[in-house]
């Protein structure tokens, strides 16, 4: 079980711990070892399903083994993500999206007046 320790200590959402115990034993020949399950985590981790609301939409443990989502594919590239982080929270971001928008910087007198007008914008076309 020192494996499950491991994998348990990752995982972001510690409940119902016997549950998890018992999934892990039973997907014991179908899973993957354990630094690619530790991976997969991981990278689930980063999703913005994961990160949103407190981590309410995280699984449980049980769950996430049972439905054997390691499987799951979040490699996705987001055209509204830059650096790792939604477009609003970088300078480049907030001109990559005023360049797909028409809005440039110089149209305006500071950056943060550019950067709401994009946001404004952004809002009005989705």
């Amino acid at each position: 079980m020192e494996d499950f320790d491991k994998f348990w200590a990752i995982y972001p959402r510690k409940v119902a711990k016997a549950e998890a115990r018992k999934a892990w034993q039973q997907t014991a020949s179908i899973r993957p070892d354990t630094e690619s399950l530790i991976n997969a985590v991981m990278s689930h981790c980063k999703t913005e399903q994961w990160m949103k609301s407190g981590g309410a939409f995280i699984p449980h443990a049980a769950t996430w083994l049972r439905g054997e989502r390691w499987e799951d594919v979040y490699e996705i590239k987001l055209p509204d993500v830059v650096n790792d982080k939604p477009w609003h929270e970088t300078a480049s971001g907030i001109e990559a999206k005023g360049k797909e928008l028409g809005i440039t910087p110089d149209q305006f007198e500071s950056f943060p007046h550019f950067k709401t007008a994009v946001m404004r914008a952004a809002m009005k076309a989705a």
